[in-house]
């Protein structure tokens, strides 16, 4: 059964705007399995018959792709002299759609046609530049090669730069809209579920028949069909030239070589072409780099959930589950689960914090560290020098350690602040809080799902 969309409100009003303002190019694109065809075809489900055409491209020649996209429309439509017929450029097939009544043509991974043909850009360009305002018809391009969207279709240089009316990148989904695809999970565990998958959708749809986290860990690692046992290849080759160069750079960020020359140092790479790869792991959202807030020096991470799991909770028990020894390798990977979610939790926090505080003039948000003391988060208003700071525990604590937490966190906050600036509020962020009253100042996971109502 396919899983239901959920949210997705802002992207859908996006999709709407752009079909009522058209005509003119639009591009969605982002990670694989974020959930733009979801998005995209429930989208196009309130179109009337006749109105809009559908074509997923393949990783094949420019003539194969014509052809079956004709054909693929004049299924859709119910025209077999369409279905039959063999054009040879996209912009005529276009302006054969358009007069067909036509108003919407979506050609999802077209990132996958531009690879293996690249005439294919020259064409589209054509036809929105000499054809397209005519017409009346939004043409929809998707594709989850993001290095390929930003360089062959966004980029300077591209037939199609500047020819694009609307971008719209697919991120993950917030930790808070986790409970519409696992409701039967506790909120403890879709944050350790949110730790292991972010929000990928593809990934929490699987995790929708999981009855705990163990079966979770099962489905997506271990199974012999288990997808996150071949996502990393998969990212890794589809968005890069020397995917065995970036592996070795990720393997390193997660044992904890998390500057340029650490990484340098123990993957035997020139210091000066590191940063370079860095560069573009970044680029694609794979890596990030943090510094604590008010230094310069910071340190590398890697950003994408699932390459996150796969090589720090996977890929040293990798060998146990080549050997089919699954038992042993499962009990090493739920051994780690609590320490490998506390930075997650961290981030959640932080991200939570930045919700409740939008437009109130905290626009940095990050940690405070320095001299071996360290802050978990920390927001701050450098107009009026305040900021509120918050120490995030994944564990469970009774209302007395936590204010004992709290009291701990704003002598440090107070040392670590720049001079000038005032602590205006302090919280606790738990797994949960046990054996008294709550404090009003503690924050919990049941805390952050509040505002979703999936």
């Amino acid at each position: 059964m396919e899983c239901k969309l959920v949210d997705r409100k802002l992207e859908l009003e996006v999709l709407n705007k752009a079909y009522r303002e058209r005509p003119g190019l639009m591009v969605v694109y982002g990670r694989r399995r974020v959930g733009k065809t979801r998005l995209i075809r429930e989208w196009l489900s309130g179109f009337a018959e006749g109105k809009s055409v559908y074509y997923l491209a393949h990783l094949a020649g420019h003539t194969y792709n014509l052809r079956m996209m004709a054909e693929r429309a004049g299924n859709q439509l119910g025209d077999p002299l369409l279905a039959e017929l063999a054009p040879d450029r996209l912009d005529v097939l276009l302006e054969l759609l358009a007069r067909a009544g036509v108003e919407v043509v979506v050609i999802d991974e077209f990132t996958y046609w531009a690879r293996s043909s690249p005439r294919v850009l020259s064409e589209l360009q054509v036809f929105v530049d000499e054809r397209l305002e005519s017409t009346g018809l939004l043409v929809v391009i998707s594709g989850s090669l993001i290095g390929v969207m930003e360089r062959a279709v966004l980029g300077g240089g591209s037939p199609l730069y500047a020819r694009a009316r609307w971008r719209l990148r697919l991120s993950p989904m917030g930790f808070e809209w986790l409970r519409g695809f696992v409701p039967q999970m506790t909120p403890e565990d879709r944050v350790r579920l949110y730790a292991l998958v972010g929000g990928v959708p593809f990934y929490l749809c699987l995790a929708r028949g999981a009855s705990s986290l163990e079966d979770v860990v099962d489905m997506l690692f271990l199974d012999p069909a288990a997808p996150l046992g071949y996502e990393k290849d998969l990212l890794l080759r589809e968005e890069l030239r020397e995917p065995h160069t970036y592996n070795s750079i990720l393997s390193a960020i997660a044992r904890g070589y998390d500057t340029p020359s650490r990484i340098a140092q123990v993957t035997g790479l020139e210091p000066g072409h590191v940063h370079k790869y860095l560069s573009v792991l970044e680029s694609l959202g794979m890596v990030e780099r943090e510094a604590p807030l008010f230094r310069r020096r910071g340190r590398y991470r890697i950003a994408d959930s699932i390459l996150r799991t796969w090589y720090t909770l996977l890929e040293p028990v990798n060998d146990l589950v080549e050997l089919g020894r699954r038992e042993e390798a499962r009990r090493a990977i739920l051994s780690r689960i609590d320490e490998y979610t506390a930075p997650v939790w961290e981030y959640l926090v932080r991200a939570h914090l930045t919700r409740l505080l939008a437009g109130k003039g905290y626009t940095l948000a990050g940690r405070l560290e320095h001299r071996g003391e360290e802050v978990d988060v920390a927001l701050v208003n450098p107009e009026e020098k305040r900021a509120v700071v918050a120490e995030a525990k994944w564990s469970t604590l009774t209302p007395q350690e936590a204010t004992r937490i709290r009291r701990r966190t704003l002598a440090k906050a107070a040392r670590l602040l720049p001079r000038g600036y005032t602590v205006e509020e302090a919280f606790v962020a738990a797994r949960s809080i046990a054996g008294g009253t709550r404090p009003p100042w503690t924050i919990t996971p049941e805390d952050l799902e509040e505002h979703a109502k999936p």
